[in-house]
């Protein structure tokens, strides 16, 4: 065995300590910086979004929401045989003026302002109560043409009530006088007649008795008819 002696002047300690000069210096890994940070956790949050969103679409409705079972005509009171209830949701909006199966007690006995059609929702627009201790079938219907500016400018709609004013003659002489008062109205439709400078509409009421029906009879033939919205709805 070979051994080799130090360098002149070196001393012992020096000799056996040993030597690093070799060694390899590596570099420390870094934290990740504050831009990867947040980039990572947005992708995290963004599929966390994806998959609520998947899970909400592939969960049924459970919201039982009230729809027409076939279409029903202004003037119509809805009941049971009418009215279904149907799974949906609902965007926001929609469903604050929608009924469901709990509002069943505001939706039946009440009367139709709207044609709806079937598979519909009913929605608060389109209904009205039934004035307390009227009778859901009157047995008398009258129609008559009357222009839109002496119906409240055309904006009558079915279920409301009127009070119905005759005029008769002209000038000085003329006299206006009630002819009945709270009709129902079960329909407004626009009245075919063409050629006219002002809009026509044909106006459909609901009658108690005889009476009621000739007095208007006789005041649409014999003087102008001005009807006035007695109940408002909102």
């Amino acid at each position: 065995m070979t051994t080799v002696a130090p360098p002149v002047g070196a001393s012992a300690e020096a000799a056996e300590r040993p030597d690093h000069t070799q060694r390899a210096i590596r570099p420390r890994r870094p934290w990740p910086g504050t831009r990867a940070a947040v980039g990572g956790l947005l992708v995290a949050l963004s599929g966390l979004g994806l998959f609520v969103a998947f899970e909400r679409a592939n969960t049924a409705p459970t919201t039982l929401y009230l729809v027409a079972r076939e279409p029903i005509a202004p003037g119509t009171v809805l009941s049971p045989d009418l009215v279904g209830g149907q799974r949906m949701d609902l965007p926001t909006g929609l469903d604050a003026v929608a009924f469901t199966t709990a509002d069943d007690d505001l939706v039946l006995g009440s009367v139709t302002l709207e044609a709806i059609g079937a598979g519909e929702l009913i929605q608060a627009s389109d209904i009205r109560p039934l004035d307390e201790g009227a009778d859901a079938m009157t047995p008398y219907e009258m129609s008559f043409r009357i222009e839109a500016d002496r119906a409240v400018d055309g904006t009558l709609r079915a279920g409301e009530r009127i009070d119905v004013y005759a005029t008769v003659g002209t000038g000085p002489s003329a006299s206006t006088e009630l002819i009945d008062a709270d009709v129902l109205v079960v329909s407004v439709n626009r009245s075919n007649d063409s050629g006219l400078a002002t809009a026509r509409q044909v106006v459909t009421v609901a009658l108690d008795n005889t009476d009621q029906v000739l007095a208007l009879t006789s005041a649409a033939d014999r003087g102008t008819l001005t009807l006035v919205r007695s109940s408002v709805w909102r």
